[in-house]
């Protein structure tokens, strides 16, 4: 079991009288072994081949199913009946909960394992004790827990086009840049931003400055980062999307590194005084990247797969933990939380079936909408000239106010862009429970639901496309908020003649997802200097996706349609496609 080196490879030579001894009978296991093991290895790869699904029981316990893997080295894991452990009774768990803390996670790994065992009396033992050996050898596993993380690139068939670089660790939060190995030359390509909370409660966000060499950002060498996950719905992973452009040149490297000095970050609205470093290179090439990482694989498998005889587990959940009193309690439980699937060729044929399928319904669907958009514009349908966006707003009183005291909102951002826009606005009678909006002269309406009495005005920037809201009181009232409902609009008459030099779609068109995945869609808006624009989602349970494009896919299989408009230019829309499948094994 420790010696994980195939090479070179012996089998026995059988002839007549032949003396055959135990030495043998081990080099024919290992041979054969070997063999399959090796096949597994570089045929299949590391990871789960079907089932092995965690499922939390209990406060304090998990089972994983049955199911089968292949480890690092290609043997077999199988878990041929669930098993069912308390966090407690698994090793890793005692060194965990010295130090643990409410938020904190650890992983729950499995590993392949061999023992002895059906003990037998043996004639040729000599001394005391000697006489009893073990019969047989199990194949079996071993689950356990740590909070040690793998090694971004150890293993797995990213390694070969993408490398993690960690930027910052620290104060329960990892912000790593993922960019690929090889880009086309005088293209585009993407990489991304990954932000982990680690257990970190407070809203974390950070600003930093990467500088190029080969490479560009909208023609600048040189781009601002910058992360508030205030403006995101809670999670424990973002993923910010970043599109760059290669330079020309054939073997050359680019390069994106941190600009000294450039890098703050805040928890909690707290800065923290952090000293980091980050270079990611990417090799411009002429030829298609595929060819290149191709023959890469060709050329360095061999070498890197023989050479890599260093232990990797097979990490099966990362389980949330919260303190309560002396106890540690589930708070979630992430199946397989670095994707280390292995692809078998019956379930390659399963997605390559549905996959057409779902194309042919997609390629319907799309013909349909087209015909459909053409039959409208046969009739000719008036265009609407006046675009209007709503919204609340909420302005804090404290403890309340006197009669004359003046109150301001923040800026808000109306969505219609730069220009002469008009908003008008009004007090919801209730806070908590509003059946009213009052609108004009608070002296008309004096209902005893109306908790605030105040004249409003709004002050509208015409250059950043904001307004604030000022109000006055005319009564004292004891209320330490107010919600305001208001309504920006504008006229887009004259835009309309300038409709077919525009133009908005969706970077990328369509997209396959797993159950509950996130992703990021990028607006691209051509011959508008607004850019605002609104996100829907056609089915009612096709998932949901916030202001800022960033897609969540729904539990359910299926085609659902993205839909976005221009705020500023209403006719303006795109779409795009999520498949959303089942990948479990």
């Amino acid at each position: 079991m420790k010696n994980l080196k195939y090479f070179p490879y012996e089998r026995n030579r059988y002839f007549y009288g032949k003396l055959l001894g135990v030495e043998d009978f081990e080099a024919e296991q290992k041979y054969m072994n070997d063999k399959r093991r090796l096949i597994n290895r570089f045929m299949h790869g590391c990871g789960v081949v079907c089932g092995l699904n965690v499922v939390q029981i209990g406060e304090d316990s998990v089972t994983v199913e049955p199911g089968m893997a292949l480890d690092f080295a290609g043997r077999e894991i199988i878990v041929d009946e669930p098993v069912t452990r308390r966090l407690s009774e698994l090793e890793g768990f005692s060194s965990y909960a010295e130090g643990a803390e409410s938020g904190s996670y650890v992983y729950l790994c499995i590993e392949y394992e061999e023992y002895e065992k059906n003990p037998v009396y043996s004639v040729a033992g000599s001394g005391a004790g000697e006489h009893e050996q073990y019969n047989r050898i199990a194949e079996g596993y071993h689950i356990y827990l740590t909070e040690q993380e793998p090694e971004q690139g150890n293993s797995g068939s990213h390694a070969y086009y993408e490398a993690w670089k960690t930027l910052y660790w620290g104060n329960g939060i990892r912000i790593s840049q993922v960019f690929p190995r090889y880009a086309q030359s005088g293209g585009e390509f993407d990489a991304r931003i990954i932000v982990e909370n680690m257990g970190q409660k407070q809203p974390v966000s950070f600003h930093y400055e990467l500088v190029f060499d080969c490479l560009k950002k909208d023609g600048k060498q040189w781009v601002r980062i910058e992360f508030d996950e205030n403006e995101y719905e809670r999670a424990r992973r973002y993923e910010l999307p970043l599109t760059l452009e290669a330079g020309n040149g054939e073997g050359m490297c680019g390069w994106a590194k941190l600009k000294e000095g450039s890098f703050a970050l805040k928890v909690g609205g707290h800065s923290v005084d952090a000293q980091v470093s980050v270079e990611n290179t990417v090799e411009l090439t002429a030829e298609p990247v595929e060819e290149v990482i191709g023959r890469r694989y060709m050329t360095q498998a061999m070498r890197e797969i023989r050479n890599a005889t260093y232990h990797q587990s097979i990490y099966l959940a990362k389980i949330s933990l919260f303190g309560v009193g002396n106890t540690v309690v589930i708070d979630d439980v992430e199946e397989m939380p670095f994707g280390q699937y292995i692809c078998s060729d019956v379930l390659s044929g399963i997605r390559e079936l549905v996959s057409a399928q779902q194309q042919r319904a997609l390629e319907r669907r799309i013909g349909s909408a087209d015909r459909k958009t053409e039959s409208e514009a046969s009739m000719g349908h008036a265009q609407d000239t006046m675009v209007s966006i709503s919204g609340v707003a909420v302005i804090e009183l404290g403890l309340g106010g006197l009669a004359g005291q003046k109150f301001y909102s923040k800026p808000i951002v109306h969505g219609l862009g730069p220009g002469d826009v008009s908003v008008v606005c009004g007090i919801a009678g209730n806070a908590a429970k509003p059946s009213a909006v009052y609108y004009g002269a608070p002296e008309v309406f004096k209902d005893a639901e109306r908790e605030v009495a105040a004249s409003m005005a709004v002050k509208v920037d015409t250059v950043n496309g904001t307004f604030v809201i000022g109000m006055v009181l005319t009564e004292p009232t004891c209320v330490e908020r107010v919600k305001l409902h208001w309504t920006a609009f504008c006229d887009r008459t004259e835009e309309y003649g300038e409709q077919a030099e525009r133009s908005l779609f969706l970077k990328p068109d369509m997209v396959y997802l797993s159950l509950r995945e996130d992703y990021h869609f990028e607006p691209v808006l051509r011959g508008g200097s607004d850019k605002h624009v609104i996100w829907s989602v056609t089915e009612q349970e096709g998932g949901s996706i916030d202001e800022n494009g960033m897609y969540t896919a729904p539990a359910v299989p299926g085609i659902y349609e993205i839909v976005v408009k221009s705020a500023a230019y209403p006719k303006l829309s795109a779409t795009a496609y999520a498949v959303v499948r089942d990948n479990r094994p």
